[in-house]
């Protein structure tokens, strides 16, 4: 995520804003579990989460635009996971910026209410796409500055909140004996190192090689994959569900773009999805949930200053394909004896800076972050002094954030943004999930960063007399806390240095906390350190398009047209309808049908569906309850085609051909 240097008078602006909500969640003590025979239960859920347009983007700060429709959906993953005689585990992989502990709150306190769901046992992952809503986090520091708008929205959090807990509580509903496998491959030539330079400032690195090539291995190559087979009626054990982490951005697509979209990540969902479904003959396409590991300083390998849908799709769509590669693999390690633990603790920061001989700073905006990433740069102000990346601060640099230059000064950004304004109450979880170990952070973590953390999880897993096992740092995950870099990296003041917002040890006190939880987790089972209520005292932003209280009439404003685009050409039909908070944008909308032998029937090209559930239907709204449809790709071989347009507001589907 990249600010730009008016972000900090933006927090001035702040102070104009309308009465804040206060949110408290209390701690509910969860139900007391069903009995069950078999070892491992299970089930996988999907649920859509793409919101009417009109919301702020989050992830380009101001360059960032007001969602005007989709190009690929949103979605939330629900995996349940419960071993016999012990607690859940329910992972939840959703297409945004982050995690937000506002929304764990909200869902914890429910789920407790209801289920044998602790808080400890709910993990909200994210795959870190710039192009989903912001305004749903815990803080008004990132509601205000992750977006191009400031404020939390009640109404876009509620829904997030109800689709999810639907989700979880469906997915409780069916569980069904379960089988579990986790493996690991690399990944190469899919991304590279974007701040080369600060990862090779680290003294571990011992081969200080900057030519070229050096990016596509200066990264973290290892995606972590766990698969799930459920049992069906006749007793057989199919594919249903899998999770992966890997270290990739969600920036291969420009802030150009109104549509929402999972960037990347949509291909690298769906591609493992398609080919694990054709492969293994099922009736429908498995839930694959993928989200961040340690991707702080790691870019897509799109054609760089080159930011596309098609470049998105070529990197993501050759991810997902060694992802099922590495998916076959697994096929003989399936098993249902599984370990599976949580631990959780929320840190405040600011009450308790330190942990044994390593502290953190107070909190402060470094001036080149306004510079952005390299691939995203910020016009002008990238070349300042201070700001443009490398410059770090040589004189006066005995104060605690050392070699950062404050963003405004640090004599006036403290006046204009508090150090309680800024995210510190941070939720970090540790998981063992069968012979892995996971730490789950609020944080965008660097390579380098994310060994020092598993550095000190593996000591951890020594001391407690447990053998080597793969130890995974997954990143964004319960929450938003901007960048940690190691010291060396954030030494030389790139933009991911500028957004370690607690100062140089913040790597060093993560990897302390998270060797900590893991051990006492390890000696003590599951447990929640959290206090006994979570209060949020949140500005308020109201940007869900209001309610239509009459259907409206359907009709074409304008007959197809073939857009002749260079890189993706598409038919586009324009068409009136109802509000968009009528349009239920939720569920499926679009569909394209072909005639065969007289009848019209779902169009599909290589067993794939041409549905918005894939990559190439998008809608956009015009404004007032005006449409435009797009066929991206679309076939070319002389057939019949039709566009469908589902049903809204009891109104009948729409369907329009497509001329030959």
């Amino acid at each position: 995520m990249r600010f730009a240097l008016v972000a900090l008078f933006s927090l001035l602006l702040s102070a104009c804003q309308s009465p804040s909500l206060h949110y408290q969640f209390a701690n509910s003590a969860p139900q007391p579990a069903s009995e069950q025979t078999a070892a491992l239960l299970g089930a996988v859920v999907e649920v859509d989460i793409t919101p009417p347009p009109g919301m702020p983007k989050a992830g380009f700060a101001i360059w960032s635009a007001y969602g005007d429709g989709f190009r690929t959906r949103l979605k939330a993953r629900v995996f349940y996971l419960r071993p016999k005689g012990g607690e859940p585990l329910v992972l939840v992989q959703t297409d945004l910026l982050a995690g937000s502990e506002i929304l764990h709150a909200a869902l914890s306190q429910r789920l407790a209410a209801v289920s044998e769901i602790a808080p400890q046992n709910l993990v909200l992952a994210a795959n870190h796409t710039h192009a989903a809503p912001g305004q749903y986090f815990g803080n008004d520091f990132y509601n205000q500055h992750a977006s191009n708008a400031a404020g939390f929205d009640q109404r876009w959090f509620n829904f997030l909140a109800q689709r999810i807990e639907g989700a979880i509580l469906q997915a409780r509903g069916q569980l069904r004996p379960a089988k579990l496998a986790v493996g690991q491959s690399e990944i190469w030539g899919q991304t590279r190192n974007r701040a080369l330079e600060p990862y090779l400032n680290n003294p571990e690195v011992t081969d200080k090689d900057a030519s070229p090539g050096r990016v596509f291995q200066a990264i973290n190559p290892t995606l972590t994959m766990v698969r799930i087979d459920l049992q069906d009626g006749d007793g057989q054990y199919r594919p249903r569900g899998v999770f992966s982490s890997f270290s990739i951005h969600g920036t291969g697509i420009g802030s150009d773009t109104a549509f929402y979209h999972a960037d990347v990540w949509a291909y690298i969902a769906n591609e493992l999805a398609w080919r694990v479904q054709q492969q293994y003959g099922l009736d429908e396409k498995p839930i694959h949930g993928a989200f961040e590991a340690t991707h702080g300083d790691v870019a897509p390998n799109v054609e760089f200053e080159h930011l596309s849908y098609a470049e998105a799709r070529r990197v993501g769509s050759n991810i997902g394909a060694q992802a099922f590669d590495l998916f076959r693999q697994l096929d003989g390690q399936l098993h249902e004896r599984v370990e599976l633990h949580s631990a959780l603790r929320e840190v405040d920061v600011l009450q308790q800076p330190s942990i044994g001989a390593i502290s953190l700073c107070q909190p402060a905006l470094g001036a080149a972050l306004a510079a952005g990433p390299i691939e995203h740069h910020s016009p002008l102000i990238w070349q300042l002094p201070f700001i443009h990346p490398g410059q770090p601060k040589t004189w006066f640099a005995d104060d605690c954030q050392g070699a950062k230059h404050w963003l405004g000064t640090h004599w006036l950004q403290p006046l204009i943004a508090p150090p309680e304004t800024f995210p510190h109450r941070l939720l970090i979880q540790t998981l063992q999930i069968d012979n892995s170990y996971w730490a789950m952070l609020p944080f965008e973590v660097t390579v380098m960063s994310g060994q020092l953390i598993a550095k000190q999880m593996q000591q951890s897993l020594a001391d407690a007399g447990r053998s080597a096992a793969p130890v995974l740092v997954s990143s964004v995950a319960n929450g938003y806390t901007g960048y940690v870099t190691t010291p060396s990296e954030y030494a030389l003041q790139y933009y991911e240095g500028g957004h370690t917002l607690y100062g140089s040890q913040t790597a060093p006190f993560l990897a302390a906390h998270s060797g900590r939880l893991l051990g006492e987790m390890l000696a003590r089972g599951n447990f929640a350190d959290l206090s006994a209520s979570r209060d949020f005292d949140l500005e308020l932003g109201a940007f869900w398009p209001p309610a239509q209280t009459e259907a409206q009439p359907r009709q074409v404003l304008q007959p197809p047209q073939l857009i002749s685009d260079e890189e993706e050409p598409y038919w586009r039909l324009q068409w009136q309808d109802q509000a968009p908070a009528a349009m239920a944008f939720e569920q499926p909308l679009l569909q394209i049908e072909t005639l065969q032998q007289g009848q019209w029937q779902p169009f599909s090209r290589a067993g794939r569906l041409e549905d918005d559930q894939g990559f190439d239907l998008a809608v956009r709204w015009l404004g007032n309850n005006d449409y435009e449809a797009r066929w991206y790709n679309p076939a070319t071989d002389g057939a019949s085609y039709r566009l469908r347009i589902e049903p809204r507001a009891g109104q009948p589907a729409l369907r329009v051909g497509l001329p030959r």
